[in-house]
């Protein structure tokens, strides 16, 4: 993630790959920032005028600038250097809070199959390619060992493991005790901010679905999967076609904005035309299964500090995605954007021993914390096509907190943007685990206690 550019303006750009400058006007004046832009020659496309547009909202007619009324931000895509005399100009003026290059986003999770396919042990001298099973159950064996040698209380990792029989219900709902909720979500908009959806598929129909596409040269499709896995965490159904239920918020009405392309990456632009798009809809909650990674030292973003207040003002909670870019227990790396910024929940994935899974980043940043924590490892979701399968990120952990966040605002209608935040962090069990890479501990559905 590039650092921080509050107090200066860097107006170049990334003329390569088509990445514009993120620009920041002060609340009070934002107004007054479109109109300097307007009289130096700008083009500028209001988000408002494409409400109910059918191309794309975020690729406004070839405009110069793309401004996002509601969040007071604009992206600003083309003659940085025709920008950076007056971008100055309006950041002396208290005009622009702040200037920055435009970033890119990616999905943060996978599936484990991708890389178990070219995992091999050798075995009685022969190269033998590792299934699933096999991993996981040395992967248990080799947690539980540690768990001993580092005297954990008694075998809790272990019993923990045992503890999850995935006949009727995946470990994940299990572990955040959906199973013992007797809401649905009815009533409830849960917008999932990712790489589209598959509505298509068999349990999915019947439901009430909304789509939009925001990201720029991409398909209407889910090609990628990810956006379609983490729908189905959220608000999958209760009674699936095939296998274990898998779902959370079963009624809640889905809003599935494609941000991410075909490849998995999006950009600001079309995650805050998202963003925006979920307000205008009228969505209880926003999950964002999507980040950038950052470095120690690194600011959070202000920009989604700013959208983060909206939402929350308005009634919205956004969640998402701690990142995937540690390699427990040798490296930690901090929570990435825009999961940083303190607007917004910040999920951290464990596994089913509930530690920190091992790639879930930690608040090593000040301010920029993990909030809560959720299953990640090893979660069965729906794919396209009728498919399923088990991922792993801090991208599975994320719809996780949606789907429950949807039956939490289900249960009480002033359940709502601020006050659903502090509900849900009621809501957790502590977990031995520091509270830098949990944060306040796993979220539940019901009841309280400790793990």
């Amino acid at each position: 993630m590039a650092k921080s550019t509050r107090g200066r303006v860097n107006a170049q750009g990334d003329g390569t790959s088509g990445l514009g400058m993120v620009v920041r006007f002060t609340p009070k004046t934002k107004s007054e920032g479109v109109q300097q832009l307007e009289k130096g020659g700008f083009r500028v496309a209001s988000s408002k005028d494409f409400r109910s547009a059918a191309a794309v909202p975020n690729d406004f007619d070839g405009a110069d600038v793309q401004y996002f009324e509601r969040f007071g931000i604009a992206i600003v895509r083309r003659d940085g250097e025709k920008l950076k005399p007056m971008l100055q100009n309006a950041m002396q003026q208290k005009v622009v809070s702040a200037v920055r290059p435009e970033r890119s986003y990616r999905a943060l999770g996978g599936p484990l199959s991708k890389r178990l396919d070219l995992a091999q042990v050798t075995v009685g001298g022969f190269a033998t390619p590792l299934d699933s099973d096999y991993l996981l159950g040395y992967r248990d064996a080799v947690n539980e060992l540690v768990d001993r040698l580092l005297g954990r209380k008694g075998a809790e990792g272990v019993m923990a493991r045992a503890a999850f029989d995935e006949t009727s219900n995946t470990w994940g709902l299990q572990a955040v005790k959906v199973i013992e909720s007797d809401l649905s979500g009815a009533g409830i908009k849960v917008a999932v901010l990712d790489t589209g959806f598959d509505e298509t598929h068999q349990d999915f129909v019947g439901r009430l679905i909304t789509k939009k596409l925001f990201a720029t040269r991409s398909s209407e499709r889910d090609v990628h999967g990810h956006g379609t896995h983490c729908i189905g965490t959220a608000c999958g159904p209760l009674r699936p076609a095939i296998g274990p239920r898998y779902g959370i918020a079963y009624e809640a009405e889905i809003y599935a904005g494609k941000v991410l392309g075909d490849d998995g990456f999006g950009t600001d632009r079309s995650i805050i035309a998202g963003m925006e798009w979920a307000l205008d809809e009228g969505c209880h909650v926003i999950s964002m299964s999507l980040g950038a990674a950052t470095q120690v030292g690194d600011s959070p973003s202000d920009d989604y500090e700013q959208i983060g207040r909206v939402c929350l003002d308005a009634g919205a909670l956004v969640v998402a995605a701690a990142g995937n870019e540690s390699s427990r227990p040798q490296h930690i790396a901090p929570v990435g954007s825009p999961a940083n910024a303190s607007t917004i929940l910040g999920v951290g994935a464990v596994d089913r021993f509930f530690a920190p899974a091992s790639f879930s980043c930690g608040g090593l940043n000040p301010g920029q914390e993990v909030d809560i924590a959720a299953p990640g490892v090893d979660i069965l979701s729906s794919l396209p096509d009728d498919n399923y399968d088990r991922w792993n990120g801090t991208s599975m952990a994320t719809p996780h907190v949606a789907g429950v966040a949807a039956l939490i605002a289900q249960s009480d209608p002033t359940f709502r943007g601020w006050a659903l935040w502090a509900r849900l962090i009621q809501l957790t069990k502590p977990l031995s685990s520091p509270a830098r890479d949990v944060g306040k501990g796993l979220l539940q559905a019901k009841g309280s206690g400790e793990v």
